[in-house]
C-alpha cells in the first residue's frame, strides 16, 4: 500500500529540463524487541517544561540500516527475522547475493490471502485512534514538541509552521554506547543532560537526538523561533566548548 500510495509520488516540482520531480521509495523492514527511552529533563530558555526526547533503539533498527540499502528503487527488503513470520504468506523475489539471508519482496502470496482481506483485517484491528491525545494532554505532550511549534499550536497558527530560515547547526556524533542496554540507557541521559546544559543557556534548540548503525546522533539549532538572534552562529561555536 505504502509503494502504491507513495513510489514516483509527483511532487509538483519540475526540473530545469521540465520534467517532473518524482519521489522514488524503498523500504527496509526489521522485527524484534525494541526499547523506548525517554531522555532529558532540563528547561529550555523559553519555558518552564522540561524538555524530553522520544527515541526506539534495538536490534529491528540494526536490521533496517542493513536491509533498507539493499532494497533499490521499488522495492522492499526484509531482514531474516521479519521473514521468519511471513515467509509463508508472500512470494519471493530474486536472491540477494550480497546478503543471501535477506530476502527481497515481490508481494502477497493471493492464493492465500487477498489484498482486500488483508487491509480489512488490518483497518478492523487498527487501534491507534484509541491513543490520540486529546487537548488536555497537551501539557504532557508539549515535553515532547519544539517549543517553536508550541507557539504555534497555542496561537492556533500551525498552518505557518514551515518556513525557511537561516540557522546555525551543531552535529554531536557518539559511538560505542547501545542504548538498549540499562547501562547504555543511563550513559544516553547523561549525554542528553550535558548536552541540554550547553545548549540552553546560549538560548539553542536540542532538535533531534537519533540512534542508527553509526551510534548517537545528536542535532542542535541555534537560530529557531521563538529565539533567533543576530549572533547564533556566535552562540552555537560557544556552546560547543
Amino acid at each position: 500500500e505504502i509503494h502504491k500510495r507513495l513510489h514516483n509520488f509527483d511532487t509538483g516540482c519540475t526540473k530545469p529540463d521540465g520534467s517532473p520531480v518524482l519521489l522514488a521509495l524503498h523500504i527496509g523492514l526489521g522485527c524484534g524487541p525494541i526499547t523506548v527511552l525517554q531522555i532529558g529533563g532540563m528547561k529550555p530558555m523559553e519555558g518552564g517544561i522540561p524538555r524530553y526526547e522520544y527515541v526506539v533503539a534495538g536490534p529491528p533498527l540494526e536490521q533496517i540500516s542493513i536491509a533498507e540499502p539493499l532494497a533499490v528503487s521499488g522495492e522492499t527488503v526484509l531482514s531474516p527475522q521479519a521473514w521468519a513470520h511471513v515467509q509463508e504468506l508472500v512470494i519471493e523475489g530474486e536472491v540477494i547475493e550480497s546478503r543471501p539471508e535477506f530476502h527481497r519482496l515481490v508481494g502477497l502470496d493471493t492464493d492465500i490471502h487477498t489484498y482486500p482481506t488483508v487491509k480489512i483485517a488490518s483497518q478492523k484491528y487498527d487501534k491507534r485512534s484509541s491513543f490520540r491525545l486529546q487537548p488536555a494532554h497537551i501539557k504532557i505532550a508539549q515535553r515532547y514538541i519544539p517549543g517553536a511549534v508550541i507557539k504555534q499550536i497555542e496561537n492556533g497558527t500551525l498552518q505557518y509552521v514551515n518556513e525557511m530560515r537561516s540557522i546555525a547547526v551543531i552535529f554531536i556524533q557518539v559511538i560505542g554506547v547501545d542504548v538498549s542496554t540499562d547501562s547504555g540507557a543511563k550513559v544516553a541521559q547523561q549525554l542528553m543532560k550535558a548536552i541540554q546544559g550547553g545548549c540552553y543557556p546560549h538560548e539553542g534548540n536540542l532538535n533531534k537526538f537519533l540512534v542508527d548503525d553509526k551510534g548517537l546522533l545528536f542535532l542542535c539549532i541555534f537560530g529557531q523561533p521563538p529565539l533567533v538572534h543576530t549572533d547564533d552562529a556566535l552562540r552555537a561555536t560557544l556552546s560547543s566548548f
